[in-house]
């Protein structure tokens, strides 16, 4: 019998929050004077609408909050990020029927596109058995733009970042046509792999969830949600700590300033 494999992305789908955020906001508030490097956001900001980055080039600026901090300091502080405040705020239906696939036999797998230096401890708390997510290097001393190993773990990344479940074929013709996928995720197709499920909230992720026999959307979009009505996959809408898109970004705005503090 095929063993049975779960596939979970993160943000907004077990956590209700965009992590990344939320821990350059930790960092601020453990260092407050480290909001300034945050002004390196803006022009990384103006440089992806122009098309002149990608997404690893504003996570890059993004962890500039880093810069000069010993590898010991990040490590410590991933790791009480993940304890004082990931952890408190998984959604706890989510991650019961994440127990209850293991308990079966299940090998739960988190993939998403934080970087790994936290997303290993929140994914050892919460009893995850592997971790695919993009690899920041963390240096002796973290340079104002950490580096990133590989590319940054989104949309159909995520996938070749997973051969021995994907499979040799696959992978092969993900990197056939790697450009036209990696621009549009939506247009990737394939038989779906033999009792496997997974979940997410982002259309981004539509390779992940198209190799999964069962699919679970978490709050998706508009978009997603009829995509995934249309196809008769399962919709899960567990209670948030905000009211809406408003409430979200101002509560997002407040961490990352360090005048909220989540837990």
């Amino acid at each position: 019998m095929t063993r049975k494999i779960a596939l979970f992305d993160m943000d907004y789908t077990i956590i209700p929050y965009d992590t990344l955020i939320l821990f350059a906001g930790y960092v601020i508030r453990r260092k407050p004077w480290r909001i300034f490097y945050l002004a390196l956001f803006v022009p990384a900001a103006a440089a992806y609408v122009l098309g002149l980055t990608g997404r690893g080039g504003l996570k890059r600026a993004f962890l500039s909050v880093l810069w000069r901090l010993r590898k010991e300091e990040v490590h410590s502080l991933a790791e009480s990020f993940s304890r004082d405040v990931l952890e408190g705020l998984l959604y706890k239906d989510l991650i019961e029927e994440a127990a209850r696939i293991k308990a079966d036999g299940g090998q739960l797998i988190l993939n998403t596109a934080s970087p790994s230096f936290y997303v290993n401890h929140i994914a050892k708390a919460a009893g995850f058995d592997e971790v695919v997510a993009t690899e920041v290097v963390l240096e002796e001393r973290m340079p104002l733009f950490p580096r990133i190993h590989g590319r940054n773990n989104r949309g159909i990344e995520k996938l070749l970042r997973m051969p021995e479940i994907c499979g040799e074929s696959l992978i092969e013709s993900i990197r056939t046509d790697y450009e036209r996928l990696s621009k549009n995720p939506s247009l990737f197709d394939a038989r779906p792999i033999a009792n496997s499920t997974g979940y997410s909230d982002s259309s981004a992720d539509l390779p992940l969830l198209r190799i999964c026999e069962k699919k679970t959307l978490v709050h998706p979009s508009k978009n997603l949600e009829e995509l995934g009505k249309a196809q008769s996959w399962r919709i899960l809408r567990p209670r948030r700590p905000y009211s809406g898109k408003i409430e979200k970004y101002v509560r997002l705005c407040l961490c990352l300033v360090g005048l909220l503090r989540l837990q």
